[in-house]
């Protein structure tokens, strides 16, 4: 299973998948051209494409859905209530499209590929992050959540790969000149994970497995990579967790990762 994050934060998120026998996006929420440049710059092609597994419908995950699928003809996996808010959204599909309907907690698989959708705690129809298994390698994918259901613990410890969501510092938010309800919004159980829920988060489910962590969907004016880094390592020392035992990287909002390789 070969992952690269092609873009990660609130202007645009896409993770380009490659199993030995699919190629999926998690996300289109950058342009049909940012796609392919950023693809390029890692010698990668985005097509063919088998999918595109959503993992909620707001923008910056959802918009570039319109022009992929209209040229590309892929299909589009998310979650009923999910699907139904995109195509609420004005010009997020082409009238002609197919999409497969999958349900959060109930596994299923693609070309080879596990997958277990996880509920996510997001102000969106349904959101969910992904466990994604291939040969007997995993990866935890979950960004967009204010808090975890400790009872999914068992379904996303141990995995190989995370992608973890760190959106923010507490402080800079606080701070920050975001209006009191945003701030408010983004630092509740509906919202997204600070880099010290992350952090006690991921020390409580890494294992001896695992190999990667990449922090994502950072904040570009809550939040700084020194900051996510920083925390984790604080954290994950209290809990006597080594920080160099791990490749720790943070995604950025207009550079793709280098691709990680389970």
């Amino acid at each position: 299973m070969e992952i690269t994050i092609l873009g990660s934060g609130s202007k645009g998120n896409a993770t380009y998948i490659k199993t030995k026998n699919a190629a999926f996006l998690i996300d289109a929420g950058l342009s049909y051209k940012q796609l392919n440049e950023r693809m390029r710059v890692r010698g990668l092609s985005l097509l063919p494409l088998d999918a595109v597994f959503l993992t909620h419908e707001h923008s910056d995950h959802t918009k570039g859905l319109h022009q992929l699928i209209k040229r590309t003809n892929t299909p589009l996996w998310a979650v009923k209530d999910t699907y139904k808010a995109t195509l609420a959204k004005t010009k997020a599909l082409p009238e002609v499209h197919t999409h497969q309907a999958f349900e959060a907690h109930l596994p299923f698989e693609f070309k080879g590929v596990a997958f277990t959708p996880i509920r996510t705690s997001h102000d969106a129809a349904h959101a969910v992050g992904f466990v994604i298994e291939e040969d007997g390698k995993k990866l935890v994918y979950i960004t967009d959540t204010g808090y975890l259901d400790e009872r999914d613990f068992h379904k996303i410890t141990n995995a190989h790969m995370y992608v973890f969501e760190s959106n923010y510092d507490i402080s800079m938010l606080y701070t920050s000149s975001r209006p009191h309800y945003l701030k408010q919004r983004i630092d509740s159980v509906r919202g997204h994970l600070s880099n010290t829920d992350s952090a006690y988060y991921l020390s409580r489910i890494v294992g001896e497995a695992t190999r990667h962590i990449v922090l994502a969907h950072p904040s570009q004016d809550c939040n700084t990579e020194a900051c996510a880094l920083y925390t984790l390592e604080a954290v994950f020392k209290s809990y006597e967790l080594a920080i160099d035992q791990y490749d720790v990287h943070v995604a950025k909002q207009n550079t793709p990762t280098k691709t990680f390789t389970l």
